[in-house]
């Protein structure tokens, strides 16, 4: 039939007889129900009864059709207090298909629904295929890393103490090998076979991954030690008679493993692997092809340093938190480039277990090296005092060695491949294990840093290996730059005028013209142009490194095409996707539309190109003005502004003015003011009550810190609390807090006053130390408080994005005693998924609950439901933020147990606060 007819026909049928055709294509059912008479009807194809139930709900409990965790979905949704479409699902057989119901407008009728099923079985399995497959590592077929951990954190938090399981931790050995002789497609033939030849070996209860590269996880299920120990002999045993597309060729694995006995528990994915990792080594250093037991369960505890006492002035969070991370946050936070350097090298040093750090530059030309920077222990000598030399086949030796990481392991007893020359330097001072981590500059090898251990042999393994290459990378950064602004001359890191990517002039020169124009007072109406391009990596990661090379290319001609002026205007690429701009200034609002018009231009240019791109483009500008001391004065105040356009702002270019001048020296005031506030109590804790909706009295409060400054002015949490959240100052905080609502608690216990409990803020920067909760409790034994008194409060927020983490947390805390509460619930992110699994005695609603749902009789009847849901998950509620009499009324009427909020008191101080109480006690 063609079209035209198909149209002219299903014009002439009925509107009958259109829906029988619509609803038979789409795979529906339609049916009706009459509710005063409590009756079914379905109907078939041709829209004919097909079959009338009477009593249908009636008959709803005892129906073995419908699921029974079903079953009230079908009920509220006839019933009018379910909107569809709803999902449920019916048997068939020995099994249930998903059918979805969806009801149709009557108009005029309300005693009656009408709607149609749809079997979505197909579509149910075929999203769960998608979402398997997205769980899967794309060669192998077995759990990606990320998986992988989340399912064994999963069965180790959820573990049976009656069962036992093993873990391992295997790789291939001389993988690397394979690809460089026989190339990385034989190489993926040989990492896929060897993961097929897993999945037959193990049972499917078991959980198999692919850790990364040739490095595999394994963890089995209800195994005992002697079953385990026999499986393990068997399987080094047939993974060299694995057959590969290549005749002859044949593999053989080393394997660590992490026995957990019954009644075995409280340890995570990183621990067993870090153990069994630990047994890995071993089983290569004995020959390898072959498997070892770890021997200490508390292996990974034996790690951490044990002279912490000879280092006071070291940060204990920078010895546990990410390393790249610390490594950030040492060079931003520490005035000088050399004490950072210092600084950076002892926690390195003591975390990773080494006697000594060198960064070493080398030139190639000259075959020469000759060290930069070097931290070593007291019971080591120094190395590389002076300059020292090697030889083009030693220097390629090394060079082919580095990894994807850019690191490569020697081994004092395994050098056999370098020159006698060669082992001298690359070994001295009594090293046993090296780790050399090279460092690039602009593409090109200038050097590398060694990590040594002298006292014995060390392994390092991948995740280690790619943290040391990741922190190499950011000293190397933070080194030539460093360089640059000193002018340091000779050697390789001598600096060139021009950037060899845009051909602009390098960040080195344009810093020496812009201040000689500046300090010159030759200035007159220039200002600062800071610019980057928003989330560039992604375009990287998209389009590849070479089309965001010649987009940045592209952007550097494109601004130095379209200045007018170029005698009076410098330009340059400080690093990366970042451009500085120093340009004749008039009015500020001709500057910054001049500006954001440049910048709109070129991202027009691009998205034609590049249509699925997204690419955009910031700026900060400056003004240049009399008290400017020089260009970096200008840069950092251009870049302070840059930094202040958000990703959803539609506002792409910021002016620095006098307000953001104030706002700017207000957080460093902020920044740099926290040990002084908390040494001389100026931060001073506020109490609001929590009022009980069955009498209204005071049933506890909730501690607010509030900042008095010296100058008598008053900061409110938002303004300082952010900031301390970004460089970890909050934890400090938290503490100071804790203790200062502890002692009121003491206080008022020893003038013989009934105190009601105080919740107080946490953190989940606190979820990253598992020591928190013991600092927590000391606190509390040292002023004789229980911590019943006390309820522990984590934002809803925090702990969706750090859920694992605050899970374990709020567990820590249960265990101490604590009760716990979590803060803001709906202001935002959907815990409702995660809600049943942590551990919690109260869920403070947020206030935008209470706003939103005060509006209408659904949003009521929404509130109703929340707090019905929490109290039967066993939770205590309660709403903040109640202003009115007629949200509290409200809040009476749908069971919450209690508000916090104005319309009974704001925070006061803890003085007006046990007057409060105490009248609420009469």
């Amino acid at each position: 039939m063609k079209k035209d007819d198909e149209k002219n026909f299903l014009s002439g049928l009925k509107t009958q007889d259109k829906m029988s055709i619509l609803l038979k294509s789409a795979g529906m059912t339609a049916f009706e129900y009459l509710l005063k008479e409590d009756q079914m009807i379905y109907y078939n194809a041709h829209l004919k009864v097909d079959r009338e139930m009477p009593g249908f709900l009636k008959k709803l409990e005892a129906s073995s059709g419908i699921h029974p965790e079903d079953v009230w979905k079908v009920r509220e949704f006839l019933q009018g207090r379910l909107r569809g479409p709803v999902e449920v699902r019916l048997r068939e057989g020995e099994s249930y298909k998903r059918v979805q119901m969806d009801a149709l407008p009557v108009e005029g009728d309300g005693e009656k629904i009408a709607g149609c099923l749809k079997d979505v079985t197909e579509d149910r399995k075929r999203e769960e295929i998608l979402e398997e497959q997205a769980k899967r590592d794309s060669l192998t077929g077995l759990y990606n890393n990320f998986t992988g951990k989340s399912l064994i954190n999963e069965y180790l938090t959820q573990k049976n103490p009656y069962t036992s399981c093993g873990f391992l931790v295997m790789d291939l050995d001389y993988f690397k090998n394979v690809n460089d002789t026989y190339g990385h497609l034989f190489g993926d033939e040989v990492l896929s076979t060897f993961a097929g030849f897993l999945r037959t070996f193990f049972e499917k209860k078991d959980i198999l991954v692919r850790a990364g590269g040739d490095e595999f996880v394994v963890l089995m299920k209800d195994i005992s030690h002697e079953a385990l120990a026999k499986k393990m002999g068997r399987l080094i045993k047939t993974i060299r008679k694995i057959e590969f597309s290549r005749p002859g060729f044949s593999i053989t694995s080393s394997i660590g493993i992490c026995y957990l006995a019954e009644n075995v528990s409280g340890y995570t994915y990183e621990q067993l692997f870090e153990n069994a990792d630990w047994a890995l080594y071993q089983a290569k250093i004995q020959g390898r092809d072959r498997y070892v037991f770890c021997d200490n369960l508390r292996r990974f505890d034996m790690a951490a340093p044990s002279n912490l006492e000879k280092f006071p002035e070291i940060d204990q969070r920078y010895l546990h938190n990410d390393a790249v991370a610390t490594a950030f946050e040492i060079f931003e936070k520490t005035t000088t480039f050399d004490a950072a350097m210092e600084l950076l090298m002892k926690v390195i040093a003591l975390r990773y277990q080494l006697d000594r750090i060198t960064v070493i530059q080398t030139d190639i030309r000259s075959k020469t090296v000759e060290r930069s920077y070097q931290w070593r222990s007291e019971y080591v000598p120094e190395v590389l005092e002076n300059t020292d030399s090697f030889t083009k086949e030693d220097f390629y030796t090394l060079f082919r060695s580095y990894d994807e990481y850019g690191t490569t392991v020697l081994q004092q007893d395994n050098m056999k491949m370098y020159s006698e020359q060669a082992r001298n330097l690359l070994m001295q001072g009594g090293a046993k294990t090296v780790l050399y981590a090279a460092m690039y500059s602009e593409g090109s090898y200038v050097g590398a840093i060694s990590y040594v251990a002298c006292q014995r042999e060390r392994y390092w393994s991948k995740q280690e290996r790619k943290q040391i290459g990741e922190v190499t990378k950011i000293i190397t950064a933070h080194l030539m730059k460093n360089r640059v602004l000193n002018r340091m001359p000779g050697s390789s890191f001598s600096v060139p005028d021009y950037d060899s990517l845009t051909g602009t002039i390098s960040f080195a020169r344009f810093r020496e013209e812009v201040e000689r124009i500046i300090v010159g007072g030759y200035a007159g109406p220039y200002c600062m142009v800071y610019t980057d391009f928003m989330g560039f990596k992604y375009f990287n990661q998209k389009y590849g490194y070479r089309s965001g090379d010649q987009v940045l290319r592209e952007f550097a001609n494109y601004i130095m095409e379209t200045i007018q002026d170029s005698s009076r205007t410098y330009f340059c690429r400080v690093v990366a996707d970042q451009f500085l701009a120093f340009l004749p200034h008039h009015k500020p609002e001709d500057s910054c539309a001049r500006i954001e018009e440049l910048n709109e231009e070129f991202v027009r240019r691009m998205q034609e190109r590049f249509p699925d791109s997204r690419l955009r483009l910031r700026s900060g500008v400056y003004p240049i003005d009399k008290e400017c001391l020089g260009a970096s004065t200008a840069i950092d105040a251009a870049n302070y502004a840059r930094r202040q356009v958000e990703e959803t702002s539609s506002r792409r270019v910021v002016y620095y003015d006098t307000a953001l001048k104030g706002q700017q020296q207000m957080e460093n005031e902020i920044i740099n003011g926290i040990d002084k506030a908390i040494a001389g109590h100026q931060f001073q804790v506020y109490y609001q009550p929590k009022i009980s909706l069955n009498d209204h009295r005071i049933i506890g409060a909730e501690a607010l810190v509030r900042w008095i400054r010296p100058d008598g002015s008053i900061l409110r949490p938002d303004s300082f609390i952010p900031l301390y959240e970004k460089n970890g100052r909050v934890i400090d905080l938290d503490f100071y807090v804790f203790e200062q609502v502890t002692a009121f608690i003491r206080k008022n216990q020893d003038m013989g006053r009934q105190m009601v409990p105080v919740s107080v803020n946490v953190s989940a920067l606190h979820a990253r130390d598992t020591d928190a909760v013991a600092q927590y409790q000391a606190i509390l034994e040292r002023y004789g408080v229980n911590p019943d008194r006390l309820q522990m409060e984590l934002t809803e927020t925090a702990t969706v994005l750090n859920y694992e983490n605050v899970r374990r947390l709020f567990s820590d805390f249960q265990e101490a005693g604590f009760a716990t509460s979590l803060d803001d619930f709906g202001a935002g992110f959907s815990i409702l998924n995660l809600i049943t699994d942590i551990p919690l005695n109260v869920v403070k609603l947020d206030h935008i609950f209470i706003n939103k749902c005060e509006q209408n009789e659904r949003g009521i009847y929404f509130l109703n439901q929340m707090i019905d849901m929490l109290h039967g998950l066993g939770f205590r509620t309660i709403c903040e933020g109640a202003e009115t009499d007629r949200q509290v009324k409200i809040l009476t009427e749908v069971g919450c147990d209690a508000i916090q909020g104005n319309w009974f008191s704001v925070p006061v101080p803890a003085e007006k606060f046990e007057e409060m109480l105490y009248m609420s006690k009469k």
